[in-house]
């Protein structure tokens, strides 16, 4: 369930970044300053080296970095909203105002990790719940749209 593997320590909203690489390094350091990994150089490497594969900007506003790393002691999400939009070369070419970064044990990293991005994309296909989660104002409604959500495709 993605509503056990986030809380309100985990998401920030509002956030000033000019670039792509200010987003990823400061949700590293939320996951690591909320004892989900253990390593902020390790799991970095790791998602600058997904990030580096291709883009994880997903479209309609999206981006959602992932690392499979060591350096994970527990698969988590962390959310991040911007106070305005970045490039990110998301594949509709266009910036990028919500960043939902996974974290994912390396030793789970095949089925935890594509199970958690396929249900992370099917909840984001929903114009409504997207359109919601986007224009969220707290980190409370955050965590009830996404506890809805995973309630209505239970």
């Amino acid at each position: 369930m993605i509503k056990d593997l986030t809380n309100e320590n985990l998401i920030m909203l509002d956030f000033r970044a000019k670039t792509k690489e200010e987003v990823l390094n400061y949700m590293i350091g939320m996951l690591y300053e909320n004892g989900v990994i253990n390593s902020k150089e390790l799991f970095a490497k790791d998602v600058f080296a997904r990030e580096n594969l291709g883009t994880t900007g997903v479209g309609m506003g999206i981006a959602i970095p992932h690392g499979k790393s060591k350096a994970v002691l527990k698969e988590s999400i962390a959310i991040l909203k911007l106070k305005k939009p970045i490039e990110w070369e998301s594949l509709d070419g266009n910036p990028v105002s919500m960043v939902i970064m996974l974290a994912v044990p390396e030793k789970n990293a095949d089925t935890v990790h594509l199970k958690l991005l396929s249900r992370l994309a099917y909840f984001l296909m929903d114009d409504v719940f997207r359109d919601e989660l986007m224009n969220a104002k707290d980190k409370k409604e955050i965590l009830k749209l996404i506890e809805k959500k995973e309630l209505e495709v239970a």
